[in-house]
């Protein structure tokens, strides 16, 4: 899980997702929004990519693994798409690195 600094707040979810740039991987979507402080982000998993409420935690956690090591600057609110095959943290990352590249 990302520290507490690094997520984003509701209010500021919806400030990226009404002002943010939009892309799209394979395995996940994202709203970044450029900044000055260090990165901030939201994971969303949508019950339609999941139905139930453990994989759709399971699903998160693994981004949230992913966004660790990220370093960058901004604010993004990533949406999960499709369930990766396992495991899930490394083709997250590939993803989020692919984006990240597109978006600075």
């Amino acid at each position: 899980m990302l520290a507490k600094q690094r997520r984003l707040a509701a209010a500021e979810v919806r400030h990226v997702l009404a002002r943010g740039r939009s892309s799209r991987a394979m395995y996940i979507s994202l709203k970044h929004l450029p900044g000055t402080t260090s990165l901030r982000a939201a994971v969303v998993v949508s019950k339609a990519v999941a139905k139930k409420a453990v994989v759709r935690n399971r699903l998160r956690r693994a981004v949230y693994r992913a966004l660790m090591p990220v370093a960058g600057v901004g604010e993004i609110v990533v949406f999960v798409q499709k369930i990766p095959s396992p495991p899930l943290t490394e083709a997250f990352a590939a993803d989020l690195a692919t984006l990240l590249k597109k978006s600075t």
